[in-house]
């Protein structure tokens, strides 16, 4: 029989098909949230406070690229910093990596449900992760992620997720297109606490990097990881100390209801249909010429969209991608193309997904199916599908068909994003 966690869940669950948070969260008594909001926040006193918390988040950002120096960071920018709400929500996410910050909600909600009573929640902790059936895309994507506490309650979250160099498995670089199963791949680690009441675990930072071809390498990441959430955590305690933590978290209450506002009212003016998307996978693994099919739905009703993914092929090989990067690879797409009006706030739009996958399917894997290309293939293949469904939707819309972005690489351009204005891309008909 499998083993329970404390509250009557079982966790293996979360770890064969993938973890997919309630509508409401099972945490221990131990851990109190702030949820103390000031509502009447005048106007100038809310754009000065969004955007310091938006600088924070960019300063998160740097601070890793500094600190690390590795090409992976600062040239390639493989990487995302992102502040959320006590709960979970995104508030904001950084400019770099689209699918890390909404896959960072997974790993904090799964920390909340199943660390907060054993080994516990407190000040100063940082917790690691790549369990690509908690949060990830792939186990090489690895985050660290930080409570921030005010007066002894949770008041936020910061995270960041940085892809590192090598982490284990059959292959270097931890990319293993000829694996059979996840045990010919880097383990899966679930949340862990590396850094205890502000004191780095060595133990568990030897074990981490023991595992690597270069250790040396991927511990400045890891230092980089960890000089990020401190930074952040530092900023948004000085906010806290300067503002009142009931108006800074009434301005992130503003900021998610202002981007869900915004997103509502784009889906208002989208007729109510379905829209269906195939593509086909060039072989499972090494060796393999066989093509296979992924399907995707989208439904528009009301003022929600489900996405679907019935008629996808059965997991199989190494091309897999679990639950937490299908639906990661729906905010990259829904987020340039829906919310570049309230960029960076992934939450406002999630109030507003369902998402109803069938699991052991190659975008919804189950373990202990092989999914360490997940990262480079999974995830590419399923924001194809799901920008070209949200495109066939938009394009239906006389409002928003202007909106729709398109292109001849797998990831539209939802992937990263930058430019010098903060409107969508229009296009000419």
């Amino acid at each position: 029989m499998a083993p329970e966690d404390h509250y009557g869940t079982d966790i293996w669950e979360d770890f064969r098909d993938g973890y997919i948070p309630g509508d409401t969260l099972d945490i221990h008594p131990n851990v109190s949230l702030h949820n103390e909001a000031t509502n009447d926040i005048d106007p100038v006193t809310h754009e000065v406070l969004r955007h310091r918390l938006y600088s924070i988040n960019e300063e998160h950002g740097q601070t890793l690229e500094n600190v690390s120096g590795s090409p992976v960071a600062y040239y390639a920018q493989d990487f995302n910093p992102t502040i959320l709400a006590e709960d979970g929500e995104v508030i904001f996410q950084g400019p770099y990596i689209q699918f890390f910050s909404p896959i960072a909600e997974l790993q904090v909600k799964w920390i909340l449900e199943n660390r907060s009573d054993n080994p516990g929640i407190e000040p100063g902790d940082v917790f690691l992760s790549n369990d690509p059936w908690i949060g990830a895309t792939h186990q090489p994507d690895v985050h660290f992620i930080a409570p921030v506490f005010h007066d002894g309650k949770l008041f936020s979250w910061v995270v960041n997720t940085l892809h590192q160099y090598d982490i284990g498995g059959q292959n270097a670089g931890s990319f293993c297109p000829g694996a059979n199963d996840v045990f010919d791949e880097p383990s899966p680690i679930p949340p862990i606490k590396i850094v205890e009441s502000g004191e780095l675990r060595d133990d568990l930072r030897q074990l981490y990097l023991r595992q690597s071809r270069l250790p040396q390498m991927v511990g400045l990441d890891f230092n980089a990881q960890i000089a990020g959430v401190n930074v952040a955590r530092r900023r948004l305690k000085e906010v806290i100390d300067e503002y009142g933590a009931p108006t800074v978290k009434g301005v992130m209450n503003q900021v998610l209801n202002d981007a869900e506002s915004a997103f509502e009212e784009k889906l208002s003016s989208i007729p109510d249909g379905t829209w269906r998307a195939r593509s086909y996978m060039d072989g499972a693994q090494t060796g393999d010429t066989n093509l296979y099919v992924g399907e995707i739905q989208l439904t528009k009703k009301d003022n929600t969209l489900i996405f679907k993914n019935e008629g996808t092929e059965d997991n199989q090989g190494a091309m897999n991608l679990t639950y937490s990067g299908f639906r990661t690879a729906i905010i990259s797409v829904v987020n340039p193309m829906m919310m570049y009006d309230a960029m960076w706030v992934a939450g406002g739009a999630l109030r507003h997904i369902d998402i109803e996958t069938v699991p052991g399917t190659i975008t919804h894997a189950q373990w202990p199916a092989a999914v360490s290309t997940g990262g480079q293939i999974g995830i590419e293949f399923v924001i194809a599908l799901v920008n070209d469904v949200v495109a066939r939707m938009l394009a239906s819309s006389p409002a928003h068909k202007r909106d729709l972005i398109s292109g001849t690489h797998e990831s539209s351009g939802a992937v990263a994003q930058a430019g010098l204005t903060s409107g969508a891309m229009n296009l000419e008909r």
